[in-house]
């Protein structure tokens, strides 16, 4: 439960993110993606699309994914993700609690997206 709500929360920060922060405005401009976050067994999670600078998010439309982050679980997930920590999501994907599906270019063009959004806000 505490893992949905995160995804929720961080879909409202992005889109935040994307009307009032101009560099994450510029990096997200002109990109078609569409990003999943889930567990493994598909029960929690949460699709990020974006869509010509503007984003849209979806708890139920999982299919036509571009890149996945797939979670061990919904409490890892909240953990990991809580904590703020890139060292905490290196050690999640080297103890394979965290991995990646789809197009890893995308994968990693998020973390970056989600980077330069952390970075503004914390400001």
């Amino acid at each position: 439960m505490k893992f949905k709500l995160l995804l929720f929360i961080l879909g409202r920060k992005l889109k935040k993110a994307s009307k009032s922060i101009p560099a994450f405005k510029d990096f997200i401009k002109g990109r078609n993606v569409k990003v999943l976050m889930k567990t493994a067994d598909g029960k929690q999670g949460r699709a990020f699309i974006l869509r010509n600078g503007t984003i849209n998010t979806s708890s139920s439309d999982f299919s036509n994914a571009d890149a996945a982050f797939v979670w061990s679980d919904g409490d890892t997930a909240f953990k990991v993700m809580s904590a703020g920590d890139d060292e905490a999501i290196i050690a999640a994907m080297t103890e394979k609690k965290l991995w990646s599906e789809g197009n890893y270019k995308d994968f990693i063009w998020f973390l970056t997206a989600l980077g330069k959004m952390s970075v503004q806000q914390k400001q």
